[in-house]
C-alpha cells in the first residue's frame, strides 16, 4: 500500500471513529433522561454501549493499519504484562487540594508503571489563598508496562505547559481543561503519530468558591457526579481521543458543582474487570454502588469502589490498570 493509499484508508477509518464518537454521545445522554420512559432509556443505554463497543473496534483497526503498513514492529502482547489482585488496604496517592474540595485517589497496581496517570494541581487566587483545582486522569491505550513510557511522557508535556505561569491570573487561564487538553494532544501527538499510540482522558477545573466545574473529555469514560440531594449526573460530549489529530481543537463545558455533591473519575480498568464468569464489572454496577454515596468523603466511596470491585472480581485477577479519583465540595 502506497503512502497516499494509506493516508486516505487511515483518513476513512479516523471519520469513522468521530462519527462513532457522536453517535455514542447522543445515545448515552438520552439514555439518561428521566423523561423517557425505562423502556426507552434501556434501549438507548444499550445503543450507546455499541456505539462504544464499535469504537474500540474502529481503534483497533487504525491501530494495526498503522502499525502493519508502516514498518513499525508490534509491542508484544505478553511481554511485560501486568495481574494482579484488589488489595484491602490500598496506597492513597497524595494530590493538593483547596481547603474547600476533599480529594482522594487511587491508581493501581503502581502510581509509576503503567498508563494510568492521575495529576492535581491547586490554583492560587490573587489573595494567595487556595483557588480552584485542575485535575486530571489519563489513560494511555494498552496494557502493562509497555504503556509507561508513553504515560511519562504524556506527563512531561503537562508538567512543563502547567509550570509555564508568572501569575494567579495567567495560572487560572492555563488550567482551563480545554486548553490544557489541546495542548497534550498537539504535542503528544506529534511525538507519537503514526505509531498507534492514544490516551484518553478527563480534564477538570473546579472553582468551588464559584461554584462550577468546567471539563473536557477525549474519548474516556464519562464521569459521574452525586449531587448532594443523592441523584446522579453523567459528563456528556466526549470528544476525540489524544494522538489522531494533531491539529484538533477541544472544546471546554462546565456543570454546577456546589457543596454537598461529588465527582467521581474513574479509568476502563474498573468497567472492564471480569469475574469467573466472564461478566464485566460494568458501568451499571459502579452506578449502584455510587447510590447512596452523597454523605460518604471521598475516601469512604474510593474505598467502596474497591472492595465491590474485589468482591466482584473474586479470585480472578486484573489485567489492566485500575484508577479512581473523588473529589467533593465541602463549601466555600
Amino acid at each position: 500500500m502506497g503512502k497516499n493509499e494509506l493516508a486516505q484508508v487511515l483518513d476513512v477509518v479516523y471519520r469513522a471513529i468521530l462519527r462513532e464518537t457522536v453517535s455514542f454521545n447522543y445515545y448515552y445522554r438520552a439514555s439518561n433522561d428521566p423523561s423517557l420512559p425505562d423502556g426507552v432509556r434501556g434501549l438507548l443505554g444499550k445503543l450507546a454501549e455499541e456505539e462504544r463497543g464499535h469504537r474500540k473496534i474502529l481503534l483497533k483497526e487504525y491501530t494495526a493499519i498503522q502499525k502493519g503498513w508502516s514498518g513499525r514492529g508490534q509491542h508484544s502482547s505478553e511481554e511485560g504484562s501486568i495481574s494482579y489482585s484488589i488489595p484491602e488496604d490500598p496506597e492513597f496517592l497524595s494530590l493538593p487540594a483547596p481547603v474547600q474540595l476533599d480529594v482522594e485517589a487511587v491508581s493501581l497496581p503502581s502510581r509509576l508503571v503503567g498508563g494510568d496517570h492521575i495529576l492535581g494541581r491547586v490554583a492560587e487566587s490573587g489573595e494567595g489563598s487556595g483557588g480552584g483545582l485542575f485535575l486530571i486522569l489519563y489513560d494511555a491505550m494498552g496494557h502493562g508496562i509497555e504503556t509507561t513510557r508513553f504515560n511519562s511522557a504524556a506527563a512531561s508535556i503537562l508538567g512543563e505547559y502547567l509550570d509555564a505561569t508568572s501569575s494567579a491570573d495567567a495560572e487560572t487561564e492555563i488550567l482551563s481543561p480545554s486548553r490544557a487538553v489541546t495542548r497534550l494532544n498537539a504535542d503528544f501527538s506529534g511525538q507519537f503519530q503514526g505509531s498507534g499510540v492514544f490516551l484518553t482522558l478527563v480534564a477538570v477545573y473546579i472553582d468551588p468558591v464559584g461554584g462550577v466545574l468546567k471539563y473536557s473529555i477525549a474519548g474516556h469514560e464519562p464521569p459521574l457526579i452525586i449531587r448532594s440531594d443523592g441523584t446522579m449526573e453523567s459528563l456528556y460530549y466526549t470528544q476525540l481521543l489524544i494522538g489522531i489529530d494533531q491539529e484538533r481543537r477541544y472544546m471546554e463545558y462546565s456543570v454546577p458543582f456546589t457543596q454537598g455533591d461529588r465527582l467521581c473519575v474513574f479509568s476502563d480498568g474498573i468497567l472492564e474487570a471480569r469475574n469467573s464468569a466472564g461478566e464485566f464489572y460494568g458501568r451499571h454496577r459502579l452506578n449502584r454502588v455510587l447510590a447512596g454515596c452523597s454523605e460518604r468523603s471521598a475516601k469512604e466511596i474510593v474505598n467502596r469502589i474497591l472492595a465491590d470491585l474485589r468482591e466482584f472480581c473474586g479470585d480472578e485477577t486484573l489485567e489492566d490498570e485500575v484508577s479512581v479519583a473523588v473529589v467533593g465540595c465541602c463549601g466555600t
